[in-house]
C-alpha cells in the first residue's frame, strides 16, 4: 500500500510528519472511486432488475463496496508502479498511493462485516444446502474472502508510519507484498461465488456483468502488471 521502493519512517525528508491522507484531492479520488461502482450497483439491481429500493443500505451497499474495496486497492499498486498519475509531485503521489490502500482496507472490513449480516439462504441461497448449511461453493467463496482480509491487514499494519522503522526493510517490503496475495484471493473468492452469474449472461439485467466479474479484472489486473513488469525488467 506504499510506493514500491519507498522507504522510509513515513516522515518528509525535514523530519516533518507525513501529510494527512485526507485531503481535498483524495477526496475527490474516494468520490469518482467509490461514486462509479455505486451508481453501478443502483442501476443494475434496481433500476433495470427492479430489486426493492429497502435494499439499498445493505444487500446493494454492499455489492458497491465490495467492488470499491478492490479498486481502491488495486489503484495502490497500479499508481505505485505504473500510472504515472501526479508524476511530478512524488509527495501527492505517495499520498494518493497510501490513501487508495487504507481506503480499500476499510472498504473491505465493512464489506466482510455486511457480508456477515446478509450471509444466508433467504440473500444467498445458491450457497446453502436444503438444511440450511453451506454448500462447498458457499465455504469455498467465505474461505477465500477471510484469507484475502487477512492478508490485507497485514499489508494495512505495514503501511503505518513507524513500521518500516520498526521491522526493518525486508519485513516491510514482504507485507507490502502481502497485498498481492490479497488480490489474488479475492480474485478467487468472486470466481468461486460468481462464476455461475458469469456464464448466463443472457440473465444479466440490462446486458451488465455481475458485479462479482468486474471486482475479479479489477483484483487481477495489478498482479497481471507485476508480472509484466517483471518480465520486463528481467529482459
Amino acid at each position: 500500500m506504499s510506493a514500491p521502493g519507498h522507504q522510509g519512517s513515513g516522515k518528509g525528508a525535514a523530519g516533518d510528519p507525513a501529510p494527512r491522507l485526507i485531503q481535498p484531492f483524495t477526496s475527490r479520488w474516494f468520490v469518482f472511486l467509490f461514486g462509479v461502482p455505486l451508481t453501478y450497483a443502483v442501476v443494475r439491481y434496481h433500476l433495470i432488475k427492479g430489486v426493492e429500493w429497502s435494499h439499498l443500505p445493505l444487500y446493494i451497499a454492499n455489492k458497491a463496496i465490495s467492488l470499491a474495496a478492490v479498486v481502491f486497492i488495486a489503484c495502490s499498486y497500479l499508481i505505485g508502479r505504473t500510472l504515472r498519475v501526479y508524476a511530478d509531485d512524488p509527495g501527492r503521489r505517495l499520498v494518493l498511493i497510501k490513501f487508495c490502500g487504507l481506503i480499500g482496507f476499510s472498504l473491505a472490513a465493512i464489506h466482510a462485516f455486511m457480508s456477515l449480516l446478509l450471509f444466508s439462504p433467504e440473500y444467498y441461497p445458491k450457497f446453502f444446502l436444503e438444511n440450511g448449511k453451506m454448500n462447498l461453493v458457499g465455504e469455498l467463496g467465505m474461505a477465500f474472502g477471510v484469507l484475502s482480509l487477512w492478508c490485507l491487514s497485514i499489508t494495512a499494519i505495514t503501511s503505518l508510519p513507524f513500521m518500516y522503522d520498526a521491522v526493518g526493510a525486508d519485513r516491510w517490503s514482504r507485507g507490502q507484498r502481502m497485498g498481492y496475495l490479497c488480490l489474488a484471493l479475492a480474485a478467487g473468492h468472486v470466481l468461486v461465488m460468481g462464476l455461475s452469474g458469469w456464464l448466463a449472461p443472457a440473465g444479466w439485467p440490462g446486458g451488465l456483468p455481475p458485479i462479482s466479474m468486474l471486482a475479479f479484472f479489477a483484483a487481477a489486473l495489478p498482479i497481471l502488471v507485476k508480472l509484466l513488469w517483471g518480465n520486463t525488467k528481467r529482459s
